[in-house]
C-alpha cells in the first residue's frame, strides 16, 4: 500500500513519467529468461526495453527424442548484451534435437540477433557459470559480480530496473515476468520508485516525503 501511495505522491508532486521503452525484443519459444538487465525474470514473452544498451540472460529449454526416449535439455545460462536503438529485434537460437547438439551449444553457444529487416545486429555474449551445487543460486548477485569483470558481455548498469512505460499507479502483478523467484512482487516497482526519486529536485523530494509520512 505504501508503495502505491509513494508513486501517487510522486505523480502529485508534478514529476512526469515519460515513455522510455523504445526497444522490442522477440524471443524464441526455446528461450527461458532468467535475468533482464540484472533483474530476475522468467518466461519468453516479447520484451520492451529501454533505448540503448541492454542485457539478457537465458537458458535454452527444449524437449527432444533420442533412442526412443524423450529428454529435456536445459543449457547453461547464456548472457547477451546489445545496443538497441528504437527498433524491433529478434533472437534466434539453434534447434536442439540430440544430446550431442546440446553439448555443442553449451561449449559454444550459437546466437543470432536480427532486426525486422533481417539484418544482423552486433552483440556481446558470455555465460553465467557457477561451480558446484546449482540449486538456490542468487543469479542477481552473480550477474552483479559478472558485470564488474572484464568479460565481453559485462555491462556495468547504472540501474538494474527494466525501462517500461510507468502508469500513474503500479500493480506489480501486471509484470509477472519481472517478479523475482522469492515471490517479491515489489522489486521492479521499488527500483522504478528509487530511480524517479533520484531524478526529482529537492522541493519535489520534500513534498514526496511529506505525503508518504501522512
Amino acid at each position: 500500500m505504501k508503495l502505491r501511495t509513494a508513486i501517487i505522491a510522486l505523480t502529485a508532486c508534478g514529476l512526469s513519467f515519460p515513455t522510455l521503452a523504445d526497444v522490442n525484443l522477440e524471443l524464441p519459444k526455446s528461450a527461458e529468461l532468467v535475468l533482464v538487465n540484472g533483474v530476475d525474470a522468467e518466461g519468453n514473452a516479447a520484451l520492451t526495453l529501454k533505448d540503448g544498451k541492454n542485457q539478457i540472460a537465458f537458458r535454452i529449454e527444449e524437449n527432444y527424442r533420442e533412442n526412443g526416449d524423450y529428454n529435456l535439455f536445459k543449457s547453461d545460462i547464456v548472457i547477451m548484451t546489445f545496443d538497441g536503438q528504437d527498433a524491433n529485434y529478434v533472437l534466434t537460437l539453434p534447434k536442439i534435437t540430440s544430446s550431442l547438439e546440446g553439448e555443442k551449444f553449451n561449449r559454444n553457444p550459437s546466437l543470432k540477433l536480427k532486426n525486422k529487416s533481417d539484418s544482423s545486429v552486433n552483440f556481446e555474449q558470455g555465460k553465467l557459470m557457477k561451480n558446484g551445487v546449482q540449486f538456490g543460486r542468487d543469479l542477481e548477485k552473480e550477474m552483479a559480480v559478472y558485470n564488474q569483470s572484464s568479460q565481453p558481455a559485462a555491462y556495468a548498469m547504472a540501474t538494474g530496473a527494466i525501462a517500461v512505460t510507468l502508469p500513474a499507479t503500479i500493480n506489480p502483478a501486471d509484470y509477472p515476468a519481472l517478479q523475482n523467484k522469492n515471490g517479491d512482487k515489489t522489486t521492479v516497482a521499488g527500483q522504478m520508485l528509487d530511480y524517479w526519486y533520484s531524478q526529482a529536485d529537492e522541493a519535489t523530494r520534500a513534498n514526496f516525503k511529506a505525503r508518504i509520512a501522512k
